[in-house]
């Protein structure tokens, strides 16, 4: 082979060489952004989910503490209204 062809065919050996790095590049660049936006979405439905869950708790919460309240306001008349006892004479 004559020297100009052997470097020419150096030359594309060495351009397509590093076009397949680029591509292998760009391929791992694009899979790592993918991958990062799909955490990203799964932490944020998490997030949701972890906020939702503290509103039911909240909301169970206070539906007991007024359910108590009620219950307690009916039967506090009862209490109430118990004579005091006196305590017993020493003798």
């Amino acid at each position: 082979m004559q020297p100009r062809a052997l470097l020419v065919a150096a030359l594309l050996a060495l351009l397509a060489s590093a076009r397949a790095t680029e591509t292998e590049e760009d391929s791992l660049l694009g899979f790592m952004h993918g991958y990062v936006q799909q955490a990203s979405k799964t932490a944020q439905d998490a997030l949701t989910s972890v906020r939702q869950a503290r509103g039911w708790m909240t909301d169970g919460f206070s539906s007991l503490k007024d359910y108590w309240s009620s219950f307690t306001g009916k039967f506090s008349g009862f209490w109430d209204s118990a004579p005091e006892t006196t305590p017993a004479p020493d003798f």
